[in-house]
């Protein structure tokens, strides 16, 4: 089994044969799976065989975690006639993001279709598995439409659409539907977790998953620890899933297998990697290599749109089109990690140019409301002159606005010689 994702991606449902010793690079430890001792720290997972037990119970299915993904799994079980027993870490149940997307096949072609795939693979490096980006664009109208009824059912109508988008392709298209949760998956993950006796699943509150049950190589339970301490054995006939989240809060397994996002400060909390610990501790194996980051700024509009980028000195330090989820790799050379992006008052001729529209609302878009909502909070920064927004960003003037000098000069020419594109 492979555990992809640093920053965002949860674990997987593991099934591992025998354990594989792991050193620190002193040689000096030997753990489970390529575990370091500093990577137990932050996390309740526990490695020695846990063996006695206050009290065992019995499931089809058993979910560790309550968020984005252990909620909608758990609900899947249930549909499938299973027992489901949810084990979350936290109090309450708990979720982030915000849009949930789908690809609409009856306003696709087979070919565009095809190419969306080419398209997805193509931006994220080549590294995810074709197969299983096929299967969302087949599948995820359906799990979309599927998990959006069970948000009807219980009266949840937080939602609106979002981020809706035609990819066009010289022969052929391929439509995806966004779905943007106002309040947050914060708030339907925990509508439908409040809805658990109604749905027929067991929700466990702080009982976080510790250690995976395994017998002749499959794995056939879970640990839990309640709130006094206690260690529950959770069998699971049919399965274990691990929907734990990501590692960002460990900083031992983002130093191990992340260390692109090392000076970036976490946008989440309480998520230390258990589900992956648990896994290679069972025998799972982690993808080797640097992880997919997965990280991105705050509010703020126009991600996308490359605008002129300068830093904190108020210098210019890249070429504007870096995908926006790879500034980062930019930005972690620059001072304090951070970034202002500059436009125009004319910035809606210049979006429109670059075949986009400013006036659609989406998560990262800037119509005139988002815009003036934000320069009200003090997310944008306003002024007349160059001077004066150099002052509000607290830059050097002089820099700045000989950046902006040069930046002019250099699209006159229509040639970027100073980046060399």
């Amino acid at each position: 089994m492979q555990l992809a994702g640093a920053m965002g991606a949860g674990a997987a449902v593991c099934a591992g044969p025998a354990f594989a010793d792991g050193a620190a690079p002193d040689g000096s430890t030997s753990l489970p799976g390529g575990i370091l001792p500093a990577e137990l720290e932050v996390t309740p997972v526990v490695i020695d065989s846990i063996t006695d037990f206050a009290d065992e119970k019995s499931y089809d299915v058993v979910v560790v975690g309550c968020g984005t993904t252990g909620m909608p799994a758990a609900l899947a079980a249930v549909d499938k006639g299973a027992s489901v027993a949810v084990l979350q870490k936290e109090e309450v149940a708990l979720a982030q993001g915000m849009l949930r997307a789908r690809v609409v096949k009856e306003e696709s072609t087979e070919v565009g279709l095809a190419e969306y795939v080419h398209e997805m693979h193509a931006l994220y490096d080549h590294r995810p598995s074709p197969s299983l980006q096929r299967e969302y664009a087949e599948m995820s109208g359906e799990a979309v439409e599927w998990y959006m009824g069970k948000l009807d059912q219980i009266g949840c109508t937080d939602f609106t659409e979002s981020d809706s988008k035609n990819h066009e392709y010289a022969d052929g298209n391929c439509r995806v539907r966004g779905w943007l949760f106002t309040g947050g998956m914060m708030n339907s993950t925990q509508a439908l977790a409040s809805a658990a006796d109604e749905f027929g699943i067991d929700i466990y509150y702080s009982t976080p998953g510790v250690q995976l049950v395994v017998e002749d190589g499959a794995v056939t339970g879970v640990v839990g620890k309640d709130a006094e301490g206690n260690y529950v054995k959770f069998n699971a006939a049919k399965g274990v899933i691990l929907a734990t989240g990501d590692y960002q809060n460990n900083e031992a397994l983002v130093e191990h297998y992340c260390v692109d996002v090392q000076a970036f400060g976490r946008k989440q909390s309480f998520k230390t990697g258990d589900g992956h610990l648990m896994g290679m501790a069972a025998g799972a194996v982690m993808e080797p290599g640097c992880h997919c980051k997965m990280i991105h700024g705050g509010a703020g509009c126009f991600r996308e749109e490359p605008f002129l980028a300068v830093n904190i000195n108020g210098e210019r330090f890249m070429y504007e089109d870096v995908a926006y989820g790879a500034r980062n790799t930019v930005l972690r050379d620059q001072p304090e990690h951070r970034m202002h992006s500059i436009f125009d008052a004319n910035y809606s001729d210049q979006v429109y140019g670059w075949g986009s529209d400013p006036t659609v609302k989406t998560v990262a878009n800037g119509t005139p409301e988002q815009i003036a909502t934000f320069v009200e909070k003090g997310i944008l920064l306003s002024a007349d002159t160059l001077e004066d927004l150099a002052d509000a960003m607290d830059v050097p003037v002089d820099t700045f606005v000989s950046t902006v000098e040069r930046y002019n000069e250099l699209s006159e020419q229509g040639a970027d010689v100073d980046f060399g594109i």
